[in-house]
């Protein structure tokens, strides 16, 4: 199973950004790519993330496939699920990840915030990501405070065994801090992961260790 899972340190850090770049990139080098957003919380109308993902990759599955579970509350998965009397099926995701892993070259599939965010009341994606070996491509955006979500979200996966193919620092604003210049490296020397792109607000796919995202 060819399959990325993409995870943020926290929510609103560009993993959505940051999965659409890799998308394109692999496309335009002839990758049959798929998405999968398997929760979107904060959804009024459509789910936009979902939406971005399957635009950026060419999907052409059904929005089911793409984003079986789409829930209002801009809450966490189990939470909002709980509050809209919604019966997540953790099950049902694994399969369908499963499934579509197999339809594709390259399947990426977003989480919702970060890897202790409960997806139902027993399961995280942590729990998630492990049970079916998906390796991990860490987003974390470029501002003070970064290095240690970072290294929290490195130690996590270190102790649920999950392997981590890098972190990408992402600039969802126009506006930095002075930590931005050395928090890439900082990252580097504390967790021994590689750094697969600095995404400056508005770049292009060519930001990105395309191969490495994936494991290549």
């Amino acid at each position: 199973m060819s399959a990325v899972f993409v995870t943020g340190t926290d929510t609103g850090v560009g993993k959505t950004y940051v999965a659409c770049l890799l998308a394109r990139a692999l496309r335009a080098r002839g990758r049959r790519v798929a998405v999968l957003k398997p929760v979107e919380t904060g959804v009024e109308r459509e789910p936009e993330d979902a939406l971005r993902l399957r635009d950026a990759a060419a999907d052409s599955a059904p929005l089911d496939d793409v984003c079986p579970y789409r829930l209002r509350a801009p809450l966490a998965p189990a939470v909002a699920a709980a509050a809209e009397h919604v019966a997540i099926d953790v099950q049902r995701i694994a399969s369908l990840i499963r499934r579509r892993a197999a339809e594709s070259d390259v399947l990426l599939v977003e989480g919702a915030g970060g890897l202790l965010v409960p997806v139902d009341d027993r399961t995280t994606w942590a729990d998630l990501a492990a049970s079916l070996d998906l390796p991990l491509l860490i987003v974390a955006a470029n501002r003070l405070g970064t290095v240690n979500h970072t290294a929290l979200t490195a130690s996590v996966a270190k102790a649920t065994h999950l392997r981590v193919h890098g972190f990408v620092l992402s600039h969802p604003t126009p506006t930095t801090d002075e930590s931005a210049t050395t928090n890439a490296a900082t990252i580097r020397a504390l967790t021994h992961l590689r750094c697969l792109g600095v995404i400056q607000h508005g770049a292009g796919e060519d930001a990105l260790d395309v191969d490495a995202a994936v494991g290549g």
